[in-house]
């Protein structure tokens, strides 16, 4: 009978234990229920102040970034085969005016080339003029009958033919003058030397550049905008830019081409800005973020003093007060004006927006409307609601 007994004790003990579990299990669940009833009974009326969101004139703005690139960039190149390069008087850095000698290229034996057609020239010159004596005393003689058509005929020919071979020589001097002039390598711009490719004592070679000069006294950025907003980009257009080596500083310029065509893989147009650098602040290669100013244009706008921001997606987002509660909208921002934001999507103009008490607030939470700054009254959200122009 003692296995028996100890058997029946055991599972009285158990059925004991199970049903002390449940019955802690049910006063936990009551208690947790009970919990959070008394906590949403103690939930507070949060005080706000709002003010509608209204629709404003804004600046219509395409952003764009590009790098800077000088405004005129000219390679500089040699015109003779195969001489030595004598004289190189710049090197990368240097600034240059325009017209200014850059290098020189061995030029004796156009030289010895010029100083004897000068030789010529001058022994042509005097049969020129001793055959021009000679037609003068020939027709004075013949007017007295002294000498014959003949021999008049004669030194006249003489005459044109010396006449002819100082021109040719003349011309064959200034050929090689030309020659000569493209032994000499001059800046065809004013600018900045950005490159040297030879050494002095090296080769000329038409084919391989001797400098590279860039003008960076005027910049230019070549950038594209999109089919979207390609029709409104117009030659002469302002625009502003900034530059990471100087954050706080504007710099101003304008549109001066456009391609008139889209590229038809990406459905972009290329547009080139010229931005004026008189004092050489701006650098070539300088990383650009350009601000397109395209004009007006009507959009919600709403205090950036009603903007949070979430800190796990670094979403914008505000509260909007419908019904005596708090209302989270999530936002899509357009650009900042002064103190507003432009809303492009998430509340409509004439919306109540909290600027001050948003801290408290979460989604559905009541709430009061103070009056005060930014405080609306009721005839005023009347107004604005039937005044709003919809969402941006």
């Amino acid at each position: 009978m003692e296995p028996m007994d100890a058997k029946k004790r055991g599972i009285s003990i158990a059925v004991i234990l199970i049903l002390l579990f449940t019955a802690v299990t049910l006063i936990n669940v009551v208690r947790a229920r009970l919990g959070k009833t008394a906590e949403e009974s103690k939930v507070e009326v949060v005080p706000v102040q709002t003010v509608p969101a209204r629709t404003a004139s804004l600046d219509r703005v395409i952003d764009q970034t590009g790098d800077l690139r000088s405004g005129a960039e000219v390679t500089v190149y040699p015109k003779v085969p195969g001489k030595i390069i004598e004289i190189l008087k710049v090197d990368k850095g240097d600034f240059v005016n325009r017209g200014e000698l850059l290098a020189a290229l061995e030029a004796r034996g156009i030289e010895a080339q010029i100083q004897q057609e000068d030789a010529s020239l001058h022994a042509a010159q005097a049969d020129l003029d001793l055959a021009e004596k000679e037609i003068v005393r020939l027709r004075k003689l013949f007017e007295m009958n002294a000498v014959s058509q003949q021999r008049l005929d004669v030194a006249e020919a003489r005459q044109l033919s010396a006449k002819a071979q100082v021109e040719g020589i003349q011309a064959q001097l200034r050929q090689l003058k030309v020659l000569r002039d493209d032994h000499k390598i001059f800046a065809p711009i004013s600018g900045y030397v950005s490159a040297r490719y030879v050494d002095r004592g090296s080769l000329s070679d038409p084919g391989r550049p001797v400098l590279r000069i860039s003008s960076d006294k005027t910049l230019k950025i070549v950038t594209t905008v999109t089919e979207r907003d390609f029709p409104n980009i117009r030659k002469g257009m302002h625009i502003e830019m900034r530059v990471d080596a100087f954050p706080d500083k504007i710099f101003s310029g304008e549109i001066s081409l456009i391609n008139p065509t889209l590229d038809p893989a990406t459905r972009t147009g290329e547009v080139e800005i010229h931005v004026a650098n008189p004092d050489l602040t701006l650098r070539v290669a300088m990383f650009a973020h350009l601000e397109i100013h395209l004009g007006k244009k009507e959009g919600v706008v709403a205090p950036r003093d009603a903007l949070k921001t979430d800190p796990g997606t670094g979403r914008f987002y505000l509260f909007v007060v419908k019904d005596g509660k708090a209302e989270l909208r999530n936002l899509k921002l357009g650009r900042y004006q002064e103190n507003d934001a432009e809303v492009l999507e998430g509340v409509s103009a004439g919306e109540q927006v909290v600027i001050k008490g948003q801290n408290r607030l979460k989604h559905g939470y009541a709430v009061t409307v103070e009056t005060g700054e930014g405080g609306a009254a009721p005839k005023e959200n009347k107004e604005n609601k039937e005044n709003g122009k919809g969402k941006g």
